[in-house]
């Protein structure tokens, strides 16, 4: 199988998109964001996603994200601009 693959397998997963719905677990959404950065121009995309759990899970997504080492654009990415792009929707 691998002889077949056109690339190596890191860079299949790093063509999955991934959301920042990990209710609480601020290290997990670092190690995220460290494998797939927040750059939309990349096939690396980090966006919110909503949960269907109840708003505490939004509450703890939105503290997660705001503690983030990030600059205000990439925090702007995350919270909108990702998935305004993925969506192809207009601003």
């Amino acid at each position: 199988m691998l002889k077949r693959l056109k690339k190596r397998p890191i860079d299949y997963f790093r063509m999955f998109y991934a959301d920042t719905a990990l209710f609480g677990a601020y290290d997990a959404t670092v190690c995220g964001l460290k494998f797939f950065g927040v750059d939309t121009r990349s096939s690396r995309r980090m966006r919110p996603s909503i949960p269907r759990r109840g708003p505490m899970y939004i509450r703890e997504t939105i503290k997660i994200i705001d503690q983030l080492p990030i600059t205000a654009e990439e925090r702007a990415r995350i919270y909108a601009g990702n998935a305004v792009q993925l969506l192809k929707l207009s601003r």
